[in-house]
């Protein structure tokens, strides 16, 4: 007899509860955080864009060219197909179309992506407006490669892909770049370095700076990684979305974090 239920079935469990408790805004007092919510979070219209970036999407996934690349859980070697890594590790088109509009609506010109995983989250942070300024990290070399495949096809803006431990990018990028107007960690396999990564970066973070973390609940050492997050004095509101966490620094809002259905 099955007592404890299984992990997909908790997992719709909860997604339903926050269905109900937290949906459209309701209990939230703030109006930064409502407006957020109802004309970003919630906002469901398709932009201009996004057709192209899941064209690009459907034309990798046809590529059946097959790329050796190391295997971040078991630390071996994998082979598989350019259509079946992106199957896998690419945004999928919801999380991807939240920044696009998060960038969108906050008018991120200084951006920073640690992780950029095939190019489509990168191409839907910098599809917005032109004139931005794009610095995505990859340390997969194989991953690096098919990004610039997006990137040559679909790129509104330049995007300075440099590849390597991010431990070894990052100090030169953030010096790159000064400020940083938005920051989306892509690192669920980076567990043991995303504290790094974070106290990194907020190094040069200002009143609007923007951070996104994907997979927030993915992992225990990932839950755990949020919380600290919350807790840093330099942060102001946090958004848990369950699969994706938004953090602010805004000094004129109150320390809260808050959880929204999404």
């Amino acid at each position: 007899m099955q007592i404890i239920p299984k992990a997909n079935t908790l997992r719709k469990s909860v997604l339903l509860y926050r269905g109900i408790r937290y949906r459209r805004g309701y209990g939230v007092h703030s109006p930064f955080v409502f407006n957020l919510i109802t004309k970003v979070i919630e906002e469901r219209c398709s932009y201009y864009s996004f057709y192209d970036i899941e064209l690009i999407r459907k034309q990798l996934l046809f590529r059946d060219n097959i790329i050796t690349y190391p295997d971040r859980q078991q630390k071996g070697i994998r082979r598989r197909t350019i259509g079946e890594i992106v199957e896998r590790e690419a945004i999928k088109p919801k999380h991807g179309a939240l920044l696009f509009r998060l960038a969108n609506y906050f008018k991120s010109q200084n951006i920073l992506q640690l992780g950029p995983s095939m190019g489509l989250s990168t191409l839907y942070l910098t599809s917005y407006a032109p004139g931005l300024k794009c610095i995505a990290l990859e340390n997969i070399p194989e991953f690096a490669s098919i990004a610039r495949i997006a990137f040559d096809k679909a790129a509104r803006n330049p995007v300075d892909l440099r590849t390597g431990t991010y431990k070894e990018l990052l100090p030169q990028a953030l010096e790159d770049m000064g400020k940083v107007d938005f920051v989306f960690f892509n690192t669920l396999y980076e567990q043991h370095n995303n504290v790094w990564l974070f106290n990194e970066c907020t190094k040069h973070i200002h009143n609007d700076t923007i951070f996104v973390f994907e997979g927030i609940k993915a992992s225990r050492k990932m839950r755990e990684f949020w919380k600290e997050v919350c807790a840093h004095p330099e942060v102001t509101v946090t958004i848990d979305l369950y699969s994706m966490g938004i953090v602010f620094f805004n000094k004129k809002l109150h320390k809260r974090d808050y959880i929204v259905y999404f």
